[in-house]
């Protein structure tokens, strides 16, 4: 099959995100959350990046900021599935939260949105004063595409040797670009492997998909040493489970603390999606940021 060209990508891409039927919130469900929320835009050398800027109406940790970055194959934009999580995060956690909508792909392919990521987050610890919180308390947490990004920014901060998040959530990330998603194994409902190939492609282009900030399954030891604490979630019936796990292990092998945890008969997005096993999966990474932070209980 002759790869298309970027403009037939763009195009592609756009019917994809039209046929997304899963993004619709009850709005009764939004109200049992209630948050101040803020539209607001962190500028960028290549354009303003818009964030999410949301908080309870009562707050017992103020001074903790969580940066959350959706996913969606890297093509699709935040979803008002990505805001709900945010707000159960903001009450659950007592906090603020700035959802992240970094650019996609492939109107803005790799390395776009790593490079966002890695900004976004040294811009508001470098404003932390003005966003009146502790910057040794900026979490970064990521979810699919979003998982990938989050571990990304943390290598370009030992890369650039500025200061690391206190902690780092990934969950269900793809982490191995390259491979073809046909040769990996089948756990039982993951991206159907057509689709995923495209999103490979719409992403990076081949012959950078082994490039550690698009693949950080690829990156040679030296990158992965120094991480915060982590956790990684997978997805048991994802066929991305085990390259997440075996990232996990190499963490590990490089003298990180690192917590994995499979949630054995669920599958891909499970939590944003709000489908077997989220409640499950909310408590495994609310409880990792409260007890890594020493949090005051929610609200």
């Amino acid at each position: 099959m002759q790869t298309p060209s970027r403009e037939e990508m763009i195009r592609m891409a756009r019917e994809t995100r039209k046929q997304v039927t899963n993004a619709a919130v009850p709005e009764e469900l939004m109200r049992q959350f209630p948050v101040t929320m803020k539209e607001m835009t962190i500028p960028f050398e290549e354009g303003d990046i818009p964030v999410y800027y949301s908080y309870p109406g009562e707050m017992r940790n103020p001074d903790v900021l969580i940066l959350n970055f959706h996913g969606g194959g890297f093509i699709r934009a935040r979803t008002p599935n990505d805001e709900l999580f945010c707000r159960r995060m903001n009450h659950a956690l007592s906090c603020k939260v700035l959802d992240v909508d970094y650019a996609i792909a492939p109107d803005d392919p790799f390395p776009v949105a790593v490079h966002q990521s890695y900004y976004v987050f040294n811009w508001v610890r470098e404003h932390a004063a003005e966003w009146e919180i502790n910057p040794e308390k900026l979490v970064l947490m990521g979810h699919s595409a979003g998982g990938n990004l989050v571990i990304g920014a943390v290598m370009r901060a030992l890369e650039n040797g500025t200061p690391l998040p206190a902690l780092l959530v990934s969950a269900y990330p793809p982490l191995d670009v390259y491979t073809d998603p046909a040769d990996k194994q089948a756990m039982g409902k993951g991206i159907p492997p057509e689709r995923a190939r495209l999103y490979n492609l719409y992403y990076c282009d081949r012959e950078l998909q082994k490039d550690p900030y698009c693949s950080p399954i690829y990156a040679p030891d030296e990158m992965l040493r120094g991480f915060p604490p982590t956790l990684i979630l997978t997805a048991g019936l994802d066929a991305l489970c085990n390259e997440a796990e075996d990232f996990a292990l190499r963490l590990a092998r490089n003298f990180n603390e690192v917590t994995c945890k499979r949630f054995a008969n669920v599958d891909h997005g499970f939590t944003i999606y709000r489908r077997e096993g989220c409640d499950a999966g909310y408590e495994c990474m609310f409880r990792f940021v409260k007890n890594g932070l020493g949090l005051k209980e929610g609200t």
